[in-house]
């Protein structure tokens, strides 16, 4: 008689597999249909599997668009807002788990609110805000725009690690001869490294992915990132299928190699920090 746990086990399994099979689907679609040549793509037939393999589609968006420049452009605003988010938040996680000041509940909760309103309620003051500072159809001013989405994340998420690396680790250090600051940054954040480098990764995708602030600060060609650029693809008269779907792997791949690089810091990230030695 199958034992009633293993009959539990296979049903989870089955459900977590189907989950995954359904997240990955599209995905795997969207690669697909870049890799089909254009009678193919526009089958009435289509298979799962391609008959023909084809790059037509990346050769055109390489050759006859500005995807080199957007990709760059892409890199260079999601780069700065996870590094100035990281440094940002990783000072104003640790501050708000070991001191105690005037105000310091009030930021706590002005960061919670924060998710409370949609991005597009802070659309018409952020336009304001860069418009008089001059900084509309630039990469300063866009960077600014999306660390206003990823700092309140990363914050949140790293004050809970910082709450759970125990303040003996960092009395021993300073013991040893470390100054508060040393602590930090020999101690704290190699312990925390897990929390840090997945609020990095999240940062970078939030910034890589971010649409509606970019339509609308960022008008110039040569300012453009690759969300905006797909949608040079989508006319009033046609959608050209072929080159969404080229661009749209383009875009995913950074995320995938990024994720490939750091997911082997994780588990080491653990313990890093806290044996001396």
């Amino acid at each position: 008689m199958i034992k009633k746990k293993t009959v539990l086990e296979f049903f989870r399994y089955l459900v977590l597999i189907i989950i995954v099979l359904g997240v990955l689907f599209p995905l795997y679609w969207m690669i697909l249909s870049s890799l089909k040549p254009a009678e193919d793509l526009f089958s009435t037939n289509p298979t799962l599997l391609p008959e023909r393999v084809s790059l037509e589609w990346y050769k055109t968006v390489i050759a006859n668009s500005n995807v080199g420049q957007y990709f760059l452009n892409s890199f260079i605003v999601a780069t700065s807002a996870m590094l100035i988010s990281l440094v940002v938040t990783t000072m104003g996680a640790y501050s708000l788990t070991r001191f105690k000041y005037k105000g310091r509940k009030l930021i706590l909760l002005a960061v919670l609110s924060s998710y409370v309103f949609p991005s597009i309620l802070l659309l018409l003051p952020l336009y304001n805000i860069l418009s008089s500072l001059g900084l509309l159809n630039s990469f300063i001013g866009i960077i600014i725009t999306h660390t206003t989405i990823t700092i309140p994340y990363s914050l949140w998420i790293l004050k809970s690690y910082f709450q759970d690396v125990p303040p003996a680790l960092e009395e021993a250090g300073m013991i040893d001869g470390l100054t508060r600051f040393g602590t930090f940054i020999h101690i704290v954040i190699p312990v925390t490294k897990p929390g840090i480098l997945s609020c990095g990764l999240f940062s970078f995708i939030l910034s890589w992915d971010e649409y509606l602030y970019a339509s609308v600060f960022l008008t110039e060609s040569k300012y453009k990132t690759l969300t905006i650029g797909i949608m040079e693809y989508i006319t009033s008269f046609d959608v050209r299928w072929g080159e969404i779907m080229a661009t749209s792997t383009i875009t995913t791949l950074p995320v995938l190699i990024i994720f490939i690089l750091i997911q082997k810091h994780f588990v080491k990230g653990l313990t890093a920090g806290a044996v001396k030695g």
